[in-house]
């Protein structure tokens, strides 16, 4: 029996300002600035594969999700289950994606007043699956409040392992490697001097300007043009953010930049997302994402840093391992029992990792 429930579909963020910023947090991808801009500047196209909509349920809840052709830009990997659906003949996609575009990183998918209308709302979203035929929701980077939600729903629960750097008081950079063995310290004491012997040196910039911005964008574009691939995200989406505050760390040689990364900030954690560099240098990528990602974490007292996912790398590096989580809903029965099982055997394979990884940590108390 369908479950009915009273809701809106709508087709554009603009509408709905009043609603999102009424339950705006401080994470600035979960900030209506930031999911405006998205639309805005022509990120959010038939060609990227999102197209945007956005559910209006009871008491002025609200879930922004995406309508998906493929599974580009989500960073929760599905091609097997796509490739499963075509081979016995059926359509994975048009699916639903609740995230946020080309971006992945924990936070709000639902937003609501209570547990009890976030529920309502995710019925609602259900029955709009079934009534246009799509084959399943996914709820990606579940941030850990709102889990409850989708498991009294029953949602498939996937999980992967990614990485977060803790500020545990450090009064610097110097304090948080003296907690490393000593093997492990001098390493990267290494990587840093090479940097510093080629005479590469770093700065901040704040109150980002167009011009600023159009270097930047220069960086960014060079990583997926090295790819063959074109960027998902434009120049006016950039020069769209100035009111979340980003900060851009330049790495510059001989009185000319040569990498650039970019950083976001919520209350309480600092998260470094989009670079690139003119120049292929060794380690230049680990100082100017990771280890000025760190000395600014320190500096602007953050508890964490989020570097962005994956990368074994990051371990020895002083970013611990986190546990991150997904929810599914697949329509078809037959096929929501196999990615269940699928599920629960990757997860044992995850949680082996996530202990090994534990101890593969450079601290001295590990």
């Amino acid at each position: 029996m369908s479950i009915r429930v009273s809701y809106t579909v709508k087709n554009r963020i603009s509408d709905l300002k009043q609603e999102i910023q009424k339950f705006q947090t401080s994470n600035p991808f979960a900030n209506y600035n930031f999911l405006n801009a998205l639309e805005k500047t022509d990120c959010l196209n038939e060609s990227s594969g999102w197209k945007a909509q956005y559910l209006l349920g009871k008491n002025e809840s609200l879930i922004p999700f995406y309508e998906k052709n493929n599974s580009q830009g989500e960073f929760v990997f599905d091609y097997a289950w796509a490739n499963a659906y075509y081979r016995y003949g059926m359509p994975y996609y048009p699916k639903i994606v609740m995230s946020v575009p080309f971006t992945p990183v924990e936070g709000k998918r639902i937003f609501s007043q209570n547990k009890k209308d976030a529920i309502d709302s995710l019925k609602s979203l259900t029955e709009h699956a079934r009534k246009k035929d799509f084959s399943s929701i996914h709820a990606l980077y579940v941030e850990e409040d709102e889990k409850n939600v989708y498991e009294e729903m029953n949602f498939i629960k996937r999980i992967d392992c990614n990485y977060r750097w803790t500020n545990k008081g450090y009064e610097d950079f110097e304090d948080f490697l003296s907690k490393f063995v000593s093997r492990k310290r001098k390493n990267i004491k290494k990587e840093r001097d090479l940097i510093k012997r080629m005479n590469i040196k770093f700065k901040k910039v704040s109150n980002i300007s167009d011009t600023v911005w159009d270097e930047f964008y220069l960086f960014y574009a060079l990583t997926y043009a090295r790819r063959g691939q074109r960027p998902y995200l434009t120049l006016e989406f950039f020069k769209e953010l100035k009111n979340l505050d980003p900060i851009i760390i330049f790495a510059h040689k001989d009185d000319y930049n040569i990498a650039a990364a970019l950083f976001f900030k919520s209350s309480d954690t600092l998260y470094g997302r989009y670079w690139g560099a003119k120049e292929d240098i060794n380690f230049l990528h680990f100082e100017t994402c990771y280890y000025q990602g760190i000395e600014l974490a320190i500096e602007q007292k953050f508890r964490y840093f989020d570097p962005g996912i994956q990368g074994q790398h990051k371990l020895k590096r002083g970013f611990e391992p986190i546990i991150n989580s997904s929810y599914h809903w697949i329509k078809n029965s037959e096929f929501r029992t196999a990615i269940k099982n699928f599920c629960i055997e990757e997860s044992q394979h995850i949680e082996l990792y996530f202990k090994q990884a534990l101890k593969s940590l450079p601290f001295t108390n590990v």
